[in-house]
């Protein structure tokens, strides 16, 4: 299977309803072969903004996921920028997809793309070879639901390329959630319920 159609597929058994994209992306021609559909924005920042504000209202049930144009110098990467940034710091479980580049991709550039979405996202994953795509986008699920919520970035190398979907097939993940013990809350309901001035300082 083409590394584009297989993460097509994935979103589709992820849950994903649709995607918000800027129109120049190997990926959405896979979303269309899926029948995922795409909403096209005016550029990349507000694709971005879309998939973010999506997470939001549904608190990460299903996720947001944008395509972003990427690459060496790529503008619509660095427009998509602000808006990762902002994913980030309101901690939103949001998914970006975008083209990436290899180790010393970025020698000759003054955006350095690889460490500048690193400082935007919850996790950041480069496929370097097709047959890994099942493993990053298990990993890039897991992270947005397990834990502090946060933005997940997955990059693509110029060539797609093959993979064998029977020798790794994808099921749906799950995350984990963290919780007080159960008999350290019990406690604190006592103790406010027996309080006769309760004062509660959270935070």
């Amino acid at each position: 299977m083409n590394a584009t159609d297989g993460i097509a597929r994935i979103l589709k058994q992820e849950g994903v309803e649709w995607v918000s994209t800027f129109p120049v992306f190997k990926v959405n021609n896979a979303l269309g072969r899926e029948g995922v559909p795409m909403i096209m924005m005016r550029d990349d920042r507000y694709a971005v903004a879309v998939a973010d504000a999506y997470s939001r209202i549904t608190g990460g049930n299903p996720i947001g996921v944008c395509t972003v144009q990427g690459g060496l110098n790529a503008a619509g990467l660095q427009v998509a920028y602000a808006g990762l940034a902002q994913a980030y710091e309101d901690n939103s479980p949001m998914l970006c997809i975008t083209d990436g580049l290899g180790p010393g991709g970025t020698k000759n550039s003054h955006f350095d793309v690889t460490t500048s979405l690193k400082t935007v996202a919850k996790w950041y994953g480069h496929i370097d070879k097709p047959e890994r795509v099942p493993e990053f986008m298990r990993r890039a699920f897991t992270m947005m639901r397990t834990g502090r919520p946060g933005p997940v970035i997955i990059t693509l190398p110029e060539t797609g390329g093959q993979y064998d979907e029977d020798a790794d097939p994808y099921h749906p993940v799950k995350g984990w959630r963290s919780g007080p013990d159960p008999s350290d809350v019990s406690d604190a309901i006592s103790a406010l319920m027996e309080a006769e001035r309760a004062l509660a300082y959270v935070g």
